[in-house]
């Protein structure tokens, strides 16, 4: 481990297509919906892995500083780099980047999120490293991780590889030569034909002051106000709240002239949509249906489906049912139909514009 080498976790995010597991006052970084730890926690203990403690910084938002330091007590208040209001991580990872520079002008830092599911962490551990190691000597580079796709997967970006760099320990680093948005289905299924292109999972690995050069280089208003709210952090609130609210991926990352891509297999989700629960439970499965559950739940002539009931001593029954999704929490209960499960968000976006704010 070295001292300058150090992880973001990006941890901001509402996560709405957990709904109703994942709400505003607990998104489902905070929440256990694989395994017997919070997604936050999980990301914690792997980083620790690679580098110290006191060099793991958390970007989140103000409201959820102190449900951070619940879960990773041993984060100083100092490594919780909180911002006014959600702005996207264009602005978030900034100003965490530029407040970690000021301490250490060496910085080399691994962005990565707080709510994805890493199974192979041994693979996890191996790529972060060796892109540490590789911007020790190229420190114009960005690296960035590309998830070897499964399947044709039309909830995620994808980055087609270009080029091969360089083959170092069995993982080869190739040229990223674009980034694409989520495609329909037809085009997903020409990406996944064609082995070049990997899943974006959004892990971005970078030298400080490149970072902070590509930023002036590419989002001069946004670099400006980083600079000024560094210098004086009672500016935080005022120019904060004026930042365009944007990615990272498309102010920088997909403009930079150098950027490389390492694809590696980690067990990666991003628990992005119950559809993707419900395939991290596929091979624990509680009967000779196929069907995995959670909670006081019946279930006849019912499969393929997966119901998680945390609404204490009410019974979930279902009857002649066949790839559901059942979700229950003490005051929503969600029905939906695998394959659906990514306009969850829009159900609470009505409740937003139906003013029943108690409910998301």
């Amino acid at each position: 481990m070295k001292n300058n080498h150090y992880i973001l976790i990006v941890a901001g995010g509402t996560g709405t297509r957990l709904y109703p597991r994942s709400r505003e006052a607990k998104p489902k970084q905070f929440q256990k919906i694989f395994g017997n730890k919070t997604l936050l926690e999980q990301t914690y203990l792997r980083s620790k892995k690679i580098v110290g403690k006191n060099n793991i910084f958390i970007s989140t938002n103000e409201k959820y500083v102190n449900i951070t330091k619940k879960f990773l007590p041993e984060i100083n208040s100092k490594q919780i780099i909180s911002e006014p209001c959600k702005k996207n991580t264009a602005p978030a990872i900034s100003l965490a980047v530029a407040k970690i520079y000021q301490s250490d002008p060496s910085a080399i830092i691994a962005s990565i999120h707080s709510d994805h599911i890493v199974l192979k962490e041994d693979a996890f551990k191996d790529v972060i490293n060796l892109a540490f190691d590789s911007i020790e000597i190229e420190k114009d580079i960005i690296f960035t991780i590309g998830i070897k796709p499964t399947h044709a997967h039309t909830g995620y970006g994808y980055i087609e590889k270009g080029k091969l760099k360089k083959e170092i320990d069995n993982f080869k680093i190739f040229w990223a030569e674009k980034f694409v948005e989520k495609p329909n289905h037809q085009t997903a299924e020409k990406y996944f034909k064609t082995g070049r292109f990997d899943w974006n999972a959004g892990y971005f690995i970078f030298d400080a002051k490149h970072y902070l050069d590509e930023l002036k280089k590419y989002a001069l208003k946004l670099s400006k106000g980083i600079n000024k709210i560094v210098k004086d952090k009672n500016n935080l609130k005022t120019i904060y709240e004026k930042f365009e609210s944007e990615p990272v991926d498309t102010v920088i990352m997909e403009r930079t002239d150098k950027i490389a891509v390492i694809p590696v297999d980690l067990g990666w989700s991003d628990v992005g949509s119950w559809d993707s629960v419900s395939q991290l439970f596929e091979n624990d499965t509680d009967d000779g249906d196929g069907n995995y559950f959670e909670g006081l739940v019946s279930l006849v002539d019912t499969k393929n489906s997966m119901v998680l009931n945390e609404s204490g001593n009410k019974l979930i029954a279902t009857i002649g049912l066949e790839d559901i999704i059942v979700v229950s929490s003490e005051d929503a209960i969600l029905i939906v139909k695998k394959g659906k499960s990514e306009e969850v968000k829009q159900i609470v976006e009505e409740l937003k514009e139906k003013r029943k704010h108690h409910l998301v």
